[in-house]
């Protein structure tokens, strides 16, 4: 599996989570938005943690240039989820859905750099035995943290 398929997939289940948050419902959306701030939240520490780092090792012109960016927008992306979240558990779920919308442009366009453009070069930069360690640290590390 490269980084590309590995990173993608759980975009896509971010997504689906995402996607069936009742915002009209604070109640019901609430449980279902902090599922997606945890898969979220472990997704970017995936990437800041162990991706970015591994990458930077074997390339550290990444550091200042593309992954910079990265970290920026993931700076951004959790204050918008954690403005959204915090409407929700107040019980507005339109004040909610707005931060929600904001959260998403930004989310949407960094995945595509993401997509386009990161994780091809990871897959690009390691060879098979990098790319299987880190993928292999990254699946320990979400089984430690999804276990406690």
């Amino acid at each position: 599996m490269t980084i590309s398929e590995f990173f993608q997939k759980d975009h896509r289940e971010i997504d689906a989570i995402f996607e069936a948050i009742p915002f009209e419902q604070p109640q019901l959306g609430t449980p279902a938005f902090e599922e997606f701030d945890r898969r979220l939240e472990r997704h970017i520490i995936w990437e800041e943690e162990i991706l970015f780092p591994g990458v930077c090792a074997k390339e550290p012109c990444l550091a200042q240039g593309p992954i910079q960016v990265m970290k920026l927008e993931h700076v951004e992306i959790r204050e918008r989820k954690a403005a959204s979240l915090a409407c929700l558990r107040a019980g507005d779920g339109a004040a909610a859905r707005r931060h929600a919308k904001a959260m998403l442009e930004t989310l949407a366009a960094h995945n595509m750099k993401e997509e386009q453009i990161l994780y091809p070069a990871c897959d690009e930069l390691l060879d098979e035995s990098e790319r299987l360690a880190l993928l292999s640290r990254v699946r320990a590390s979400g089984e430690r943290k999804a276990g406690g």
